[in-house]
């Protein structure tokens, strides 16, 4: 890939998860793929983080502490400014009342855990395409 290439079609990735290691493994499968990364473990600051940045897309977990995925896609959809930001989870949770919790509260897709690295790079790949699999 030339960096021509590389330099047109990264995108910026907000990850919000708690859990270091994974938060770890998840930037570099998305940095591997080109894209510029920023991460938090602190749900609480995402809606100021995400005013910054101007992210296409956030992956987040859906179990963290102080502030659930599920409420901050919620926070993140009632905000005109963040509203159409892609927002995918990336959670162990993936039963159909799990899905439909999901979409509900506006996540716009859902990786299942435990990743595999060249896999979940496609999936984030497909979204930002627009053509990743809705919940």
């Amino acid at each position: 890939m030339s960096v021509q290439t590389l330099t047109a079609t990264r995108r910026t990735i907000l990850v919000v998860d708690d859990n270091a290691l994974m938060r770890k493994l998840l930037v570099r499968c998305l940095e591997e793929g080109g894209h510029r990364v920023v991460e938090t473990d602190d749900p609480r600051g995402v809606l100021d983080l995400m005013r910054a940045l101007k992210p296409d897309l956030v992956i987040m977990d859906v179990v963290m502490p102080g502030l659930s995925g599920v409420e901050l896609v919620r926070l993140i959809r009632a905000d005109r400014a963040l509203a159409r930001t892609l927002v995918v989870a990336v959670t162990n949770l993936s039963t159909p009342t799990d899905m439909l919790r999901f979409s509900k509260a506006g996540f716009d897709g859902h990786v299942p855990k435990p990743i595999q690295p060249k896999d979940f790079l496609a999936t984030i790949t497909r979204y930002l395409d627009g053509k990743g699999d809705r919940i």
